[in-house]
C-alpha cells in the first residue's frame, strides 16, 4: 500500500497512470469532498450529487493515461466535474421538457381509457396488478406514483434510504409494464402507455 505522505502528488498521479488502485484512492480521498462541494453549489441535490462525484472519478479511472501529472489535478477535477454538471443539468432540462409533453399525452390518453372503460374497471386492473408487488413494493409505489410524494420524502417517512426508494420504484415499474404487456388486452396496453409515461 503506497504511503501518500511520502509522495508527491506527480508522483502519485504517475502511479495511476500505470493503473494502482491505491494511487487512485489517495486521489479520491484527498479531492472527493471537495468536488463533492464544488458540484453542490451547482445543483443543490445531494442524491445527484453523489452519483456526479462518482462519476467524475470513474472518468479519473477510465482516462488515467491522459492525465498530465505536471498539471494541477484539482483544477482537471473541477473543470471535469463543472463539464458534468451543466450535462446533467442540460438532459434535466430535456428530461422535464419530454415529462411535460408526455404529461399533455397522458391527459389525452386518460380521456381516451374513461371513454373506452368504465373508471371502475380502470381502476380494478391498476389495483390488480399492483397488489401482486411485494407489499413494501406496493406501499412506496402507491406513496410515489398515486400519491406524488417525492422520494425523499417516502424515504423519510419509511426511514428508508432515497436509493432503496428508487430501487423499488424501477423494480415495480418493470413488473407492472411485463403483466400490462403480457395481457395483451386494448385497455392493458392503454395503461401500459400510461404506465410508461409516469415512469
Amino acid at each position: 500500500m503506497i504511503n501518500d505522505q511520502n509522495l508527491s502528488e506527480y508522483e502519485i498521479l504517475l502511479r495511476l497512470q500505470a493503473g494502482e488502485e491505491d494511487a487512485f484512492r489517495i486521489l479520491y480521498e484527498r479531492y472527493s469532498r471537495l468536488i463533492y462541494g464544488n458540484i453542490m453549489r451547482f445543483i443543490n441535490d445531494e442524491s445527484a450529487a453523489d452519483d456526479l462525484l462518482q462519476d467524475v472519478f470513474v472518468k479519473v479511472w477510465e482516462h488515467r493515461t491522459s492525465i498530465d501529472p505536471s498539471l494541477s489535478f484539482a483544477a482537471y477535477l473541477f473543470t471535469c466535474s463543472r463539464n458534468m454538471v451543466f450535462n446533467f443539468r442540460r438532459r434535466l432540462k430535456l428530461e422535464i421538457e419530454s415529462a411535460i409533453h408526455l404529461a399533455d399525452e397522458s391527459v389525452q390518453l386518460a380521456e381516451s381509457v374513461d371513454s373506452i372503460l368504465h373508471k371502475k374497471e380502470v381502476h380494478k386492473l391498476i389495483e390488480n396488478v399492483i397488489s401482486q408487488l411485494p407489499l413494501q413494493r406496493q406501499r412506496i409505489f402507491r406513496m410515489c406514483k398515486l400519491d406524488g410524494k417525492s422520494y425523499q420524502e417516502v424515504a423519510e417517512e419509511l426511514q428508508i434510504s432515497v436509493s432503496t426508494v428508487r430501487d423499488h420504484i424501477v423494480k415495480a415499474n418493470k413488473f407492472i409494464k411485463d403483466v400490462l404487456m403480457y395481457e395483451g388486452s386494448f385497455s392493458s396496453l392503454l395503461l401500459l402507455f400510461f404506465y410508461l409515461s409516469i415512469s
